[in-house]
């Protein structure tokens, strides 16, 4: 919605193409002998973001299929950007008033048509190979079986851009960055539910949503990089937070119902040919977010990540809302076939972009020489902290470091011993180690809240931040790799 005036013209006048009949009644001639114009609509234009491969396909291959028998007019920005903009597109073609469009699947459950709530479970799809993978199996066959009661026919379901938590100020990262701000959800209840479940207040706000945040009414909201880039926006809402993706936006190519069924069985396969086609396009697409996060980043966007500590603490704020979706008897089974695709696919799309397009200080200088020599001020004491293999899942790893177990970590007189007990897996907890003797000790350095592990055997140099709270110690690194275990949950002092 965001495409210049100008551009969205053009775009418009390449959409329409050859209009020699329009199909506002069913076509004369059920044998296909008749060239028959489809009225097509979207909230936004047929390829709003440059991304959106199989809905350009879609649209394109449909008079080629045909060779020339269908064509299409496009009806663009319908609804005028308003919040229900989806639900009343879906509403229209179901009533008959238009032949079909491309909606998100977010907009079904507004429009009274339920079974597709669960394409938004919460930080479940979190990357392009899985919704790949979904489109392409049978879970996409049995969600578009929902829309089967209602007037709407799904022809296909097609990867959709992700979207990410887009904000002013600063980034949100962690639960406690979503504290009680306003942050825009699209005329939703799952999207309405999730910032409820993170903190925020959700707001249902239409195309005017950069302004709105501009004048301090909203804080951020869901969006997608390419989007955002196609628009040439930058830093209105310029803090993006990189590797949480909080739901895909998926399209559903859908017909009338009666105007489906009022075309002939020759033109029912050209549209269902065209559907596929565009599937497939979706499904071959290369999506580089990279590029255009890297470009961002010239008109002054910047990337901060989540650490695994805040990932795990988001995905336990979340937690009722999947209960909430299994538990329904519409979303739940399609849910569980969604999470096991997704299970594959785990890890959220990397952001590769210079670190001078990220936020937070750098802790790459890690060398020997750059270690104070003054002993780590964390208080002497026993420490301990128990992770389960779910909580090193539910934090976006995958474990082959050997995170979890029961760690004990023992600090006096600025040296650490670090020890662990599996807890269930002795194969994979505890770095796979077995032994009861300390598997790390050595020297704590440090200046300030940053704090040096300087091991006396052959393990590397570790550096993290820390901070304690009561009985709570808690570390963190923006740029941590390896050794999750320090920095995944607090460690509680024992002694």
């Amino acid at each position: 919605m965001n495409v210049p005036r100008l551009v969205a013209g053009m775009i418009t006048m390449l959409s329409v193409l050859a209009t020699a009949a329009c199909s506002v009644g069913a076509p004369t001639d059920r044998a296909g002998g008749e060239t028959v114009t489809l009225k097509l609509a979207t909230i936004d234009h047929v390829n709003p973001d440059g991304q959106s491969f199989g809905v350009q396909a879609f649209v394109d291959n449909i008079p080629k299929v045909s060779d020339g028998r269908l064509n299409v007019e496009i009806v663009e920005e319908y609804g005028g950007g308003a919040p229900t903009a989806d639900a009343d597109l879906i509403k229209a073609i179901a009533d008959g008033k238009l032949d079909g469009g491309w909606v998100g699947t977010r907009g079904f459950e507004a429009a009274g048509i339920h079974g597709l709530e669960a394409f938004e479970a919460p930080m479940v799809i979190t990357t392009y190979a899985a919704q790949k993978a979904l489109v392409s199996s049978e879970v996409a066959t049995q969600a578009l079986s929902a829309l089967d009661t209602s007037g709407v026919v799904g022809l296909g379901l097609t990867v959709g851009p992700l979207r990410r938590p887009f904000a002013a100020k600063s980034a949100l990262v962690g639960p406690e960055d979503w504290n009680a701000i306003n942050f825009r959800a699209y005329n939703s209840k799952v999207q309405s539910e999730t910032i409820k479940a993170l903190g925020g207040v959700p707001v249902n706000i239409g195309i005017d949503w950069i302004r709105q945040v501009q004048v301090g009414r909203l804080r951020g909201a869901e969006f997608n990089l390419a989007q955002y880039h196609q628009g040439g926006n930058g830093k209105e809402v310029g803090n993006v937070t990189g590797n949480v993706v909080l739901w895909p936006k998926m399209f559903v190519l859908a017909f009338s119902r009666q105007k489906f069924d009022a075309l002939s069985e020759q033109q029912r396969a050209w549209l269902r040919e065209a559907a596929n086609r565009g599937v497939h396009a979706s499904v071959e697409a290369d999506y580089d977010e990279s590029s255009i996060a890297q470009e961002l980043c010239t008109r002054g966007v910047r990337f901060k990540d989540a650490t695994p500590a805040q990932l795990l603490a988001l995905r336990t704020r979340l937690a009722p809302v999947l209960d909430r979706l299994a538990t329904d008897p519409q979303s739940g089974p399609l849910l569980t076939k969604i999470k096991a695709v997704a299970a594959e696919n785990p890890t959220s799309e990397v952001l590769k972009v210079d670190s001078d397009c990220r936020q937070g200080v750098s802790m790459d200088d890690r060398s020997a020489g750059a270690v104070p020599k003054t002993a780590a001020a964390i208080p002497d004491g026993v420490y301990r902290v128990q992770i389960s293999t779910d909580e090193v899942f539910a934090a976006g790893l995958d474990n082959h470091d050997g995170a979890s177990g029961t760690w004990t970590l023992s600090v006096r007189h600025g040296r650490f011993e670090l020890r662990c007990q599996p807890i269930a897996d002795p194969g994979k907890d505890c770095g796979g180690s077995t032994q009861s003797e300390p598997l790390e000790w050595g020297a704590l350095r440090g200046k300030g809240n940053v704090v040096y592990f300087v091991s006396d055997g052959t393990e590397p140099l570790k550096a993290a931040r820390w901070a304690i709270k009561s009985d709570e110690l808690q570390f963190t690194s923006p740029e941590h790799s390896g050794s999750w275990e320090l920095v995944l949950k607090p460690w509680q002092k024992i002694k």
